[in-house]
């Protein structure tokens, strides 16, 4: 399997702080470049561990028109402007399973370990009508590959955590990815998992880029699979040619974890 190619399927983002903030400037360059996604975005925002999330399946900028601010979809531009919180997660969609409606747009929410969690998908599963019995699906208006496997991540992050009061959660996340890869090694899964606090990065067939930033009140990361300046400084993250995945996670700015599966 190819990890790197022309190829691509969706675009993630994640800003990682301890102070909510407006990420509406690095969001209108995440949409502009990742333009080529035409089936629709979602923006999930965490205010004192609860997350609001807005999508749609309309484009986040309008097709065909130049890439300024004035391209942008009336309502991912009304969205962006009001998605105060931290962390923030966007996701811009290419199609690849499920039909053309929001319930198949990420971010999917689901409650578990008494936490809201959020996930975004870059990828395809290869093995999605196994991944989760059809009896125990819990996103159940969506048809998307995206939805078994946060299905599946979280039965096993459940499994893990429970099977041990010792179990940290990085290990219960970092566990479950394991699992996942092996149950579907020829997927793709490329994600950011949060709860509002920990925010989780699985790096697997595409690459992730990093941004610091200083802010008056209090540093910023910006994670995303697209490099969304030209004149700032990212750190580039892949996967070890002898390793199945990278796994990152990020307390706020700071990276705390930074692993290999």
């Amino acid at each position: 399997m190819s990890f790197e190619s022309d190829s691509h399927e969706c675009d993630l983002f994640l800003l990682s702080s301890h102070h909510p903030y407006l990420a509406n400037r690095a969001l209108t360059q995440f949409a502009n470049l990742g333009r080529r996604n035409i089936h629709g975005w979602g923006i999930g925002a965490y205010l004192n561990g609860q997350p609001n999330v807005v999508k749609s399946s309309d484009p986040a900028v309008q097709y065909g028109k130049e890439e300024d601010k004035e391209s942008l979809n009336a309502e991912f531009s009304a969205a962006i402007r009001s998605a105060l919180g931290a962390p923030i997660l966007g996701h811009l969609r290419l199609q690849s399973r499920g039909d053309l409606r929001s319930e198949n747009n990420h971010p999917f929410r689901l409650k578990f370990l008494v936490y809201e969690w959020l996930l975004v998908h870059n990828g395809s599963s290869h093995r999605t009508d196994d991944l989760v019995p059809h009896d125990e699906q819990l996103l159940v208006e969506s048809t998307c590959d995206s939805a078994r496997v946060f299905e599946f991540l979280r039965k096993e992050i459940i499994d893990y955590s429970c099977a041990d009061t010792k179990h940290s959660l990085i290990h219960a996340c970092r566990t479950a990815f394991g699992k996942l890869l092996e149950f579907d090694s020829d997927g793709s899964y490329n994600l950011i998992l949060s709860n509002g606090h920990l925010s989780f990065c699985l790096v697997h067939w595409r690459s992730f880029y990093l941004l610091h930033r200083d802010k008056d009140s209090g540093d910023t990361a910006l994670i995303s699979t697209l490099k969304l300046t030209e004149d700032e400084e990212w750190t580039e993250f892949r996967k070890k040619t002898n390793k199945r995945a990278k796994v990152l996670v990020f307390s706020g700015p700071t990276l705390i974890y930074n692993g290999d599966i």
